[in-house]
């Protein structure tokens, strides 16, 4: 009788953490693997471009790149800095482009940026 309430016992413990394993997982897919002042950018892009797992991968590295001297401008005070803070913007905007969004749909991303960098309501 031990022997069979040992073997229930394994039985779901082991179907227990398969189904926490699996709720994980379904969580983490559902979840926006990033969070912060661009994410919904991030995911609109990705969306409107169908971007691969690389490029998509690129476009948060350079809106983290822009995040951070964002940051950096802010402690050095924005105000004065106006100028260096739209010139981060259009190198961020730039490196999307170039390096993230397709060749071919450039044309695209232009028309639905505006020329404004960064422009989330281009994309809604």
């Amino acid at each position: 009788m031990t022997s069979l309430r040992s073997w229930i016992v394994l039985l779901a413990v082991t179907s227990f953490l398969a189904g926490l394993a699996g709720g994980l997982w379904v969580a983490e897919v559902r979840s926006p693997r990033e969070s912060g002042p661009f994410a919904s950018y991030a995911i609109r892009l990705e969306r409107a471009f169908h971007l691969d797992r690389k490029r998509t991968h690129w476009l948060r590295t350079a809106l983290a790149e822009y995040e951070t001297e964002i940051e950096a401008l802010k402690l050095r005070g924005v105000g004065p800095l106006e100028d260096e803070l739209v010139q981060a913007g259009k190198r961020c905007n730039d490196r999307i482009r170039e390096h993230v969004i397709p060749e071919d749909r450039r044309a695209e991303f232009d028309r639905l940026s505006g020329g404004h960098p960064l422009s989330t309501e281009a994309l809604r």
